[in-house]
């Protein structure tokens, strides 16, 4: 590829059927890294779907906060926010990484107004780039998460769920509420449910990567949703990300979430997928998922760049 080839950038347009390139992008990507992702298709349909915060709730919210490079119709890379804050990811084809600090400038010039640093995360692998962002004052403030893969063919899969739960998929026992009331009690502070909750998660259905029965929680007795997660497939590359994975805080220590991301494995593989990733970001996440059998640990940093 001539690196002296003019490529062009513009915002993000849904009319362009921008999303389609993306999760293509995304797909391509993890054939090239051979499994060493940086985004998976759930984090990316997450973008779009997962509308867990207030500026996601503005229509123009995806054109301010994804950057598309194209060589004519090729996308050749992509800068992107998830939040619409001071974090950024940059992607570009292997055979375009020449415009990574192409991508950087755009940056440093039209997100500057975004808080007094902006910040990355990075693969460990990706040491092309680690340099490049070196090269351009990023500092390293060192590890963050934790990522292991799981071959399924390696792990026991038997499970011991204690008496009186069981496991249920949305297809099954659709409660959203329920589901809603036990992820915020894990993961906003226990605040209520509102209506736009509920109409929130019925939008995050409509990713194209969103299953039901891979939204799946450990229910008590009384039919409460207490434990959760959610797997995002790619069936392409036969690999399944898991995310949300949380316990509601009044039935912690009780093995409900090893149960259930067991179960969840069990599933995946009888869809013929090989493998699944976890991504720890905290010592208690870390712990349970080392716990769940035969692994490898991929690890990731932040970087950080003082405006």
């Amino acid at each position: 590829m001539d690196k002296f080839v003019k490529i062009n950038n513009r915002p993000y347009n849904e009319l362009h059927n921008d999303f389609k390139k993306l999760l293509e992008f995304i797909g391509n990507d993890f054939k090239e890294r051979e499994g060493d992702f940086v985004w998976s298709l759930g984090r990316i349909s997450d973008w779009k779907y997962g509308i867990w915060n207030e500026n996601k709730y503005i229509p123009s919210f995806l054109r301010k906060n994804a950057q598309l490079w194209f060589d004519n119709e090729i996308l050749a890379g992509f800068l992107i926010s998830e939040e619409g804050d001071n974090s950024f990811t940059i992607f570009s084809k292997k055979e375009y990484r020449h415009i990574y600090s192409e991508i950087i400038s755009w940056l440093k010039s039209n997100w500057k107004d975004r808080g007094n640093r902006l910040i990355t995360e990075m693969h460990e692998t990706q040491l092309e780039e680690i340099n490049i962002l070196l090269s351009n004052g990023f500092v390293d403030l060192g590890e963050i998460a934790i990522t292991r893969k799981y071959q399924f063919a390696e792990i026991d899969l038997s499970i011991n769920l204690p008496i009186g739960y069981s496991i249920v998929d949305m297809n099954i026992n659709a409660n959203y509420v329920s589901k809603k009331e036990m992820q915020n009690n894990a993961f906003r502070q226990d605040i209520p449910v509102t209506e736009f909750d509920i109409l929130a998660y019925e939008y995050n259905r409509e990713s194209p990567v969103y299953n039901a029965k891979y939204d799946m929680s450990v229910i008590d007795s009384n039919g409460k949703h207490v434990a959760g997660c959610m797997a995002f497939v790619d069936y392409d590359n036969e690999y399944a990300e898991i995310e949300r994975v949380c316990t509601h805080s009044d039935y912690r220590r009780l093995g409900l979430c090893e149960a259930l991301l067991k179960e969840c494995f069990k599933r995946l593989s009888l869809d013929n997928i090989k493998c699944a990733y976890l991504t720890g970001f905290n010592e208690k996440a870390n712990g349970l998922y080392a716990k769940l059998g035969s692994c490898y640990q991929r690890r990731w940093n932040k970087y950080v760049f003082e405006v």
